[in-house]
């Protein structure tokens, strides 16, 4: 009932050794590129017909606003959800009126429909991938389509039995491009400990420092489980969290808990460098003492003596 963390154990076993401390530099030769500018606006369309004898035809497709780039696809599925037949064309129309046409299986599809654009919405963007900046603005529009033929073979397609959806998309972005990819991720995790005192009540504390989250859960096998959890700011190294018990499966809180958490180190911290093809991962782990304090508003009350760390991870990828 825990949140898991596959390289939990991984890090508790390091810093469990206190292995020795390990150092390590290298030097990037390249420079950094000029940057990446995306400045091209992308329309995106999908359909949906119902066919006879209960098949259904589905219809996506892409490209840019100016025709250089694109392409439609679908395929049809039976009554049962099967699919029995695919297709893809790279001749379309997208303006003013969307036109494609296409064989699946040789089956000839077609369809014509009128674009009408909506409002425009414009969003910034500001985002960060290590020390990679990507900023600009992205704008999205959405096109209503009004069709006005389709076919299936033989077949006139019942319109009502179905409709088309389209937006276009228009980015005016920067992406910086350094001379090395640098990459940081700090954590702190903590086993899964027994509360003495308080039945059936395991505590962990995950987060990062010094922002905590806890979780105490009281599993009673047959009679259920409860559980408590929330955000605690541990600065100084301390904090308390006043939350509700609730009943895992149905909800109803059942009595308030009064979570109180101290930090205190258990040791120095540990270094660890890895290098592997022209990367470097710097990882430092802190262990940490956890008292924790656990009191429920009916009288229920426990306390646990826990181990964590502090995990800070710094990659640096070298330029190709």
């Amino acid at each position: 009932m825990f949140l898991t963390r596959s390289s939990r154990s991984r890090r508790l076993s390091i810093v469990a050794a206190i292995a020795g401390a390990a150092t390590a530099g290298i030097a990037w030769p390249a420079q950094a590129q000029a940057p990446t500018r995306i400045d091209a606006e992308y329309w995106g369309v999908d359909c949906v017909y119902a066919l006879s004898g209960g098949e259904t035809l589905f219809l996506f497709g892409s490209g840019t606003t100016n025709g250089t780039e694109g392409g439609i696809g679908g395929f049809v599925e039976d009554a049962n959800g099967q699919s029995i037949a695919e297709g893809f064309t790279s001749t379309f129309v997208y303006g003013e009126t969307f036109y494609t046409s296409l064989d699946f299986e040789n089956v000839p599809f077609s369809i014509h429909a009128d674009l009408t654009p909506g409002p425009a919405e414009t969003m910034p963007v500001m985002e960060r991938s290590g020390n990679s900046w990507t900023k600009g603005t992205i704008t999205q529009t959405q096109v209503e389509v009004h069709t006005t033929t389709a076919s299936y073979g033989a077949q006139e397609l019942d319109l009502s039995g179905g409709s088309c959806a389209s937006e276009i998309t228009a980015f005016d972005v920067l992406t910086t491009d350094p001379s090395a990819t640098i990459y940081r991720d700090e954590d702190f995790d903590s086993a899964i400990c027994a509360v003495e005192g308080l039945p059936d009540a395991e505590v962990r504390v995950t987060g990062l420092l010094p922002d905590g989250y806890v979780e105490v859960v009281l599993d009673h096998g047959a009679a259920g489980a409860e559980k408590a959890r929330g955000e605690i700011p541990l600065r100084g190294g301390d904090g308390t969290l006043v939350t509700e018990v609730v009943d895992v499966f149905t909800g109803v809180q059942t009595a308030t808990a009064t979570i109180e958490v101290e930090l205190e180190r258990a040791g120095p911290t540990v270094r660890q460098v890895e290098k592997v093809d022209g990367s470097v991962e710097r990882r430092t782990f802190t262990p940490y003492h956890e008292a924790i304090s656990v009191r429920f508003s009916d009288g229920r009350q426990g306390n646990a003596s826990c181990f964590g760390v502090a995990t800070t991870t710094h990659i640096m990828i070298a330029p190709e």
